[in-house]
């Protein structure tokens, strides 16, 4: 059976969490301690070695990230718990990990365990995808630096601004970095535009998003542009006149 461990300093949100575990995963997830703060989150880990981490992140004296200089690797699954926040849930999702909204719905913890059960990642990994996280948080606005991208290998850590434009694969993208090296990440073209910052990457086709600081020629009438490394990519005609306001607000 998976175990897992809850660090959440409100100790309404530590039970009503540990008895939908038990209502609706009774048979498949165990909670094996409960933690009120990172100091006794810490403790319980290293005593129980959880599958999964249940943590919150806003709490007093120590928040949640702070348990992590704690641990060389990540050997559990991290899973935030925390009230709705844009910027906060943007971060995590930018680091793709898993989060749980307060208050919980039945739904989502049932959705989340089927997601464990099909992709586990490695302690290696976990700790990069943290790093990228931290990273994240401590930059000043929404302007993220790195992106965690999931590949059949696990996880890709890149910067935002060396992505220079993402391509549809069907139901995967295939994202393509500084440097002429291209990738193909478990994500959606459209999964890519949602975490992705808006105000640096525009979808000019139902097939491409790209990176505005990359585009050094727009063909209008031809409805294409030139990148800096040379490639070609249509525009969509419907988008072009978007496209061109976009282009034209920044120069």
């Amino acid at each position: 059976m998976v175990t897992s461990v809850i660090i959440d300093d409100e100790k309404h949100a530590r039970l009503t969490l540990r008895q939908l575990i038990r209502s609706f995963l009774g048979e498949r997830l165990k909670v094996a301690d409960m933690a009120s703060s990172v100091a006794e989150g810490v403790t319980a880990i290293k005593k129980y070695k959880p599958d999964i981490v249940f943590l919150d992140i806003e709490m007093p004296v120590q928040n949640g990230f702070s348990l992590f200089s704690h641990f060389d690797e990540i050997p559990f699954h991290v899973v935030f718990c925390t009230a709705y926040e844009q910027y906060a849930i943007d971060a995590i999702r930018v680091a793709a990990f898993d989060y749980l909204l307060k208050p919980v719905s039945q739904d989502d913890l049932i959705a989340l365990m089927d997601r464990f059960d099909k992709f586990r990642v490695s302690p290696v990994a976990n700790r990069a995808r943290i790093d990228t996280l931290i990273s994240n948080f401590s930059a000043e606005g929404i302007h993220f630096n790195s992106i965690a991208l999931p590949t059949k290998d696990g996880y890709q850590m890149e910067k935002v601004v060396d992505i220079v434009y993402c391509r549809a694969r069907e139901s995967y993208c295939e994202v393509h970095v500084k440097g002429q090296v291209s990738y193909f990440v478990s994500r959606t073209l459209k999964q890519m535009e949602e975490i992705l910052p808006p105000e640096l990457f525009f979808r000019i086709h139902k097939s491409f998003l790209v990176n505005l600081n990359y585009v050094k020629i727009y063909r209008k009438q031809e409805n294409y542009i030139i990148l800096h490394n040379g490639e070609q990519l249509e525009v969509a005609h419907r988008r072009s006149d978007d496209f061109l306001r976009r282009l034209t607000r920044r120069s």
